[in-house]
């Protein structure tokens, strides 16, 4: 892998009553470097991401994320998405939790379903936060 994409869903929060409830979802995207740290504006921040590759079935993200907004979360996403040395996207992967403390790091591990993990040049990775 040449280089690695990092993006990360950041700030806006969307409020909303739904039957009862008020949903509250972070999506702003913003690029980062290879570090896996962002700038610190979000609910969450990765602590840090990295590819894997042991083979068909084998390969994927894995990496932390950490709650620095102060309350629980009640779900949070993480898509990775898998791009060919064209930057073409041809393959994604996604992992979730739910009632992630404040204060916690979570472990993620976006695999890639595809078969041909070799044909992976680059990832962009982005996380979504949906409160309830």
């Amino acid at each position: 892998m040449q280089r690695r994409t990092f993006l990360a869903l950041a700030g806006a929060s969307i409020p909303a009553t739904l039957a009862g409830c008020t949903e509250n979802e972070s999506s702003d995207r913003q690029s980062g470097d290879d570090s896996g740290s962002g700038d610190g504006d979000g609910p969450v921040q990765f602590v840090d991401h990295e590819w894997y590759n042991s083979g068909a079935y084998e390969a994927g993200v894995t990496g932390q994320l950490e709650n620095v907004s102060g309350d629980t979360l009640s779900y949070v996403e993480v898509s990775v998405y898998f791009l060919d040395e064209e930057g073409t996207q041809f393959e994604e992967g996604l992992d979730n939790t739910s009632e992630l403390a404040d204060g916690r790091t979570w472990e993620f591990d976006a695999m890639f379903l595809g078969d041909e993990p070799d044909r992976v040049d680059d990832y962009e990775i982005e996380w979504e936060v949906t409160d309830y």
